[in-house]
């Protein structure tokens, strides 16, 4: 798989940070293997792992590179870098992708090439939530509060990229100053947010609502989902409204 083209050079790069992920990055890995678009190369950045992670992706035929600066920024940004693509499509090692996932990327930015980024939503998969009183939560969080963001920021008129399920041309990448500051800082956190906003600048950003991927939902936990509110509302207050970099 790591490259399904018939070319030297493929068409599209899938880029996957991953730490650790010996549990979940073989059944992300297994739904690339079943895309409908044949061109295109998977990039697995290793942050480090300790388990079988690296072998995994190998064994999947992944282009394994490693990135030893712990992060996913650093991660992310050392995947893009490598990849040989006209475009590069994001997603994470605990998540699934549909069939048509990279054909539906790959026709989004051929049938207009005022596009430089396009980007779809989430939901989690049933039952990769903890055993803890947030299992029978999800499908309000998920039919409420990240619909609800994702109608706030479309009201503002900004793309809110998840890491899990978005594409970019490798060119516009490079303009907006990848997953960087102005002053060449790796963002700390919300580094593909933050990427979407710099790119809306630069052309269209599409929002695909039917590009739907599966995530594990196994950090929802009480404490954790708090904090991530929380969190995200501050993170909202200070990249927009401020205009601060995280």
């Amino acid at each position: 798989m790591s490259s399904r083209s018939s070319s030297r050079w493929p068409r599209l790069s899938v880029v996957i940070p991953a730490l650790d992920e010996e549990r979940e990055i073989g059944e992300c890995l297994a739904s690339l293997a079943r895309q409908t678009f044949p061109d295109f190369e998977v990039i697995v950045v290793d942050n480090g792992s300790r388990d079988a992670t690296p072998a995994i992706a190998a064994r999947y035929g992944a282009r394994v590179i490693r990135e030893p600066r712990r992060g996913i920024p650093y991660a992310r940004e050392a995947g893009f870098r490598a990849a040989r693509g006209e475009t590069i499509a994001s997603t994470d090692a605990d998540t699934v992708v549909p069939v048509d996932w990279l054909e539906r990327i790959h026709r989004a930015f051929e049938e207009d090439p005022g596009v430089v980024a396009v980007f779809g939503p989430f939901r989690h998969k049933p039952g990769s939530a903890p055993r803890t009183p947030v299992r029978p939560l999800i499908p309000l969080y998920e039919g409420g509060l990240i619909l609800g963001q994702r109608v706030v920021w479309r009201l503002l008129g900004l793309p809110h990229f998840s890491g899990a399920n978005f594409a970019v041309r490798k060119e516009a990448f490079s303009r907006a100053g990848g997953f960087r500051s102005p002053d060449g800082r790796f963002y700390s956190d919300w580094e593909d947010i933050q990427l979407g906003f710099k790119l809306r600048k630069l052309g269209k950003v599409q929002y695909l609502p039917d590009l739907v991927v599966l995530t594990s939902a196994r950090k929802l936990r009480p404490a954790s989902a708090r904090n991530m509110i929380v969190g995200n509302a501050k993170r909202m207050v200070r990249v927009h409204i401020l205009g601060r970099p995280l």
